[in-house]
């Protein structure tokens, strides 16, 4: 046995699987509905170093 997954371009596709069913060939099981994913969520902060003074000698005491 062999599971296969086939896209249908036309309902003759369809109808044509449909009977090789009927002939007990295949059986034809439908696909589970596919789920989408919400759209990711991002939040960003924005910090002002605008009058920041870097003491590296204190820095290097750490």
């Amino acid at each position: 046995m062999e599971t296969v997954t086939v896209t249908l371009q036309n309902e003759h596709a369809r109808r044509l699987l449909e009977e090789l069913q009927a002939l007990g060939v295949l059986t034809i099981q439908a696909a589970p509905p596919l789920t989408s994913r919400p759209p990711a969520t991002f939040n960003a902060i924005s910090v002002s170093t605008k009058g920041f003074k870097f003491n590296r000698e204190e820095a290097n005491k750490r």
